[in-house]
């Protein structure tokens, strides 16, 4: 399937433009933020040629494609055009946990390549300079090394734009007061002399490196000028908003942000390492193997800033020493998989993200080999755990953020020079790689069953029509003034002009949604079409005024049976178009699908 077709089909499953609050991707995945997670069918989507795998983690709709998601990212952009935010819908609730970890996501995952590329560059650099190969006071190390130092030294500058993008502030405004934390002239106060601010005491400190406090101003500086965006400024809002923005948020970052998230910075560092030294060992062994689990639920963003935080409080990492085998006994496991399986198509995903996963692309292996086969997963967090185990007792830490599995062992070597750590590391991924594909290769593994869909059930052959939605003039989709709808991206089908008030259901089935806003339904028949009624256009700004549903989500309905009742002439009167689009969202998995005036049949 090529990539237009990929992302036409994914807009589709996923309930097109008009459900999507934001959409982003990573190395392996698109990330959407949906307005309503009840929408897209994980199966279906899971099923399209090009998909690895479908996940729902930290308050995102995560869409596994590998290689290819920059080009269908691409697309998928250029198919759903500008996504403005749409503050009438009624938003998915997240606890406290997922908002955070969808923020560090949401900030993080642009700035990842370059991130893990510049930790990368160091870790080498670390390997010539040990091995006596390039001097540290050669001009070619010196730039290098600068390149390689840039990103981390200045993160307040890039963390800030980053987070500006994501609290929808300017990203200038957030680069400044990035750059104003770590300006060269206030550095030197952080170590001797008084400054003061208005006669304030500032408690300077140095946050070059560091994460948290540019993250929090931001944040904080987004809630300024919010406040600041309703009034009534007019032709100066260019100049001024920005100004007060900036002459708020960045004392207020000095006097009070920055101090106090350090000193918290510096407590997490703290804590993380006195765990850590408590024992070693059982760290690995509760962190090694199943922080495979913490990625595949999403929960590994919580502790990317911790990470971060304790290379720049202390310049090495304890934690992160501790999970260079659980990427080596994904490999394995999935190689093993690739040996093991009878399924040509599986044996090649398995090779192919094996060698990925060898690289510290992961995400492939796991959901599109590991969580399906289950057995091979398991595999993964026990040799993980032992690996986790042996560079715990060698007391393994790593020196740089940067790439995983191979790409991971230029971190742990010690600026002073190679020491017991480095080799425990190394230890560590043998075992971790050796045990996943032993447990696997002899423990066997079980061939997945294969999702069904209607093609996989007994011929149907189903009639809609659409006069028994609502009495009214039936017209093509095309009519419909929303491109959702009328370029095809939620289904196929009709649209009703109506005439009546009452909406019906035209099959027997089951009420799959109902919308909070009351203006749509979702139904799906016995015979397991899929169905969405929605009444009117952009009629979910209206948050349910003259809707008055007559049946509940999940409740079971018969052919003919009164759904909603909706005031038209009210409608109306508010200024929205009553015509009502009704369409078959899983039309894919019918082989034929033949259009009337008034009905649609659909056949496989």
């Amino acid at each position: 399937m090529n990539n237009q077709q990929l992302a036409a089909d994914i807009l589709k499953e996923i309930g097109g433009k008009a459900n999507i609050e934001s959409v982003t991707h990573c190395v392996t995945r698109l990330r959407f933020v949906l307005h309503d997670t009840d929408i897209p069918n994980k199966e279906t989507i899971a099923s399209l040629d090009g998909v690895i795998s479908v996940v729902e983690q930290g308050g995102q709709y995560q869409i596994v494609l590998g290689n290819r998601v920059n080009d269908v990212y691409d697309t998928v952009l250029q198919q759903v055009g500008e996504l403005k935010e749409d503050n009438t819908r009624e938003k998915t609730k997240k606890s406290l946990f997922d908002q955070f970890t969808t923020t560090i996501s949401g900030i993080f995952t642009p700035a990842l390549g370059a991130m893990a590329a510049s930790g990368t560059i160091k870790g080498i650099l670390t390997i010539l300079s040990v091995a006596g190969i390039l001097s540290e006071t050669s001009g070619t190390y010196i730039v290098l090394y600068a390149l390689s130092n840039a990103f981390f030294y200045f993160m307040p500058i890039l963390l800030g734009a980053s987070a500006a993008n994501y609290f929808k502030l300017n990203s200038y405004v957030g680069m400044l007061i990035g750059a104003s934390l770590i300006y060269p002239t206030l550095l030197p106060y952080a170590t001797e002399g008084s400054l003061t601010f208005l006669s304030i005491p500032v408690n300077m400190m140095d946050y070059t490196s560091s994460v948290f406090p540019a993250i929090i101003a931001v944040w904080v500086a987004a809630k300024i000028n919010g406040f600041v965006q309703k009034w009534p400024l007019k032709d100066l809002r260019f100049m001024v908003q920005p100004l007060i923005v900036l002459l708020v948020s960045v004392p207020l970052a000095l006097l009070v942000v920055g101090p106090i998230i350090s000193n918290l910075s510096s407590l997490l560092a703290t804590l993380v390492n006195n765990v850590y030294h408590f024992s070693p060992v059982l760290g690995g062994l509760v962190i090694g193997g199943p922080w495979i689990l913490m990625v595949m639920f999403g929960l590994h963003w919580a502790f990317i800033p911790i990470f971060l935080n304790n290379m720049a409080m202390q310049g090495f990492d304890p934690v992160m020493g501790l999970l260079l085998a659980n990427q080596m006994a994904m490999a394995g496991a999935v190689v093993a998989v690739g040996l093991r399986t009878k399924n040509d198509k599986t044996k090649a995903l398995a090779y192919s993200t094996g060698l990925t996963t060898l690289i510290g692309v992961s995400e492939p292996a796991l959901y599109g080999v590991l969580l399906p086969y289950k057995r091979p997963l398991i595999a993964s967090v026990i040799g993980g755990s032992l690996g986790g185990v042996i560079a715990g007792f060698m007391q393994t830490v790593q020196y740089s953020f940067g790439g995983s599995g191979l790409l991971g062992i230029p971190l742990i070597i010690n600026p002073a020079g190679i020491d017991g750590g480095f080799y425990g590391g190394i230890a560590s991924q043998v075992v971790g790689l050796v045990t996943a594909f032993l447990i696997t290769y002899f423990l066997g593994i079980v061939e997945p069953e294969k999702s069904k869909t209607v093609k996989s059930k007994e011929a149907v052959n189903t009639k809609i029509s659409f006069q028994e939605v609502v009495q009214g003039e039936v017209v093509p989709l095309t009519e419909v003034p929303d491109k959702v709808f009328s370029e095809g991206l939620m289904g196929q089908g009709k649209a009703v002009k109506p005439e009546s008030n009452t909406f019906y259901a035209p099959f027997d089935g089951v009420v799959t949604a109902l919308f909070p806003t009351k203006h749509a339904i979702g139904l799906t028949s016995d015979q397991g079409v899929e169905l969405l009624i929605h009444i009117g256009v952009d009629t979910v700004e209206l948050e349910g005024r003259h809707f008055t549903p007559l049946v509940e989500a999940n409740q079971t309905i018969k052919k003919g049976q009164p759904l909603i009742k909706a005031d038209l002439a009210a409608i109306q009167a508010e200024g929205y178009a009553t015509i009502t689009p009704v369409v078959v969202t899983n039309a894919s998995a019918f082989e034929k699908i033949r259009m009337t005036e008034d009905s649609a049949a659909l056949s496989t």
